[in-house]
């Protein structure tokens, strides 16, 4: 069971950076559980509505995102698990400013719903420098039908 939990909480982290790029909030809120805790930038934020909504939040002032994760250190302990997990972020916000974010996720998902959720998700930065993205070449996630 480790080894498909193991794969199942991978799949989560690429899910989750995938609807990020996508801006996709239904996708990206059904990685949480109902009463998770999300820890970003100083501040908690409590259950998935209000993750959802700060997660939106954050999103409207930052046109360009492109997150990826690596380095993922998983350990599974029934139907609970810790993960840690390094993230590269670049972004460009609403005034063109390219800026690029190295932290570290530490968090506890659960095995609910049939599926591996986040249920604590905790964000410290590690680095902050000038990013590469520019805003004028991003084209953003290709309209795919």
């Amino acid at each position: 069971m480790n080894i498909e939990a193991e794969s199942a909480i991978r799949k989560l982290n690429a899910r989750y950076c995938d609807a990020i790029i996508r801006r996709d909030p239904v996708d990206w809120g059904s990685l949480w559980h109902e009463e998770a805790r999300w820890y970003l930038l100083g501040n908690w934020m409590e259950g998935r509505e209000a993750i959802v909504a700060a997660w939106e939040g954050a999103l409207s002032g930052l046109p360009v995102v492109y997150q990826r994760m690596s380095g993922e250190i998983i350990e599974v302990n029934g139907d609970r698990a810790t993960c840690r997990v390094y993230v590269d972020e670049q972004v460009v916000d609403a005034e063109g400013k390219a800026l690029n974010f190295v932290g570290v996720y530490n968090d506890e998902c659960v095995y609910s719903e049939e599926k591996w959720l986040y249920m604590v998700r905790r964000f410290d930065l590690i680095s902050t420098n000038p990013g590469k993205l520019d805003g004028n070449t991003w084209m953003g996630y290709p309209n795919i039908e």
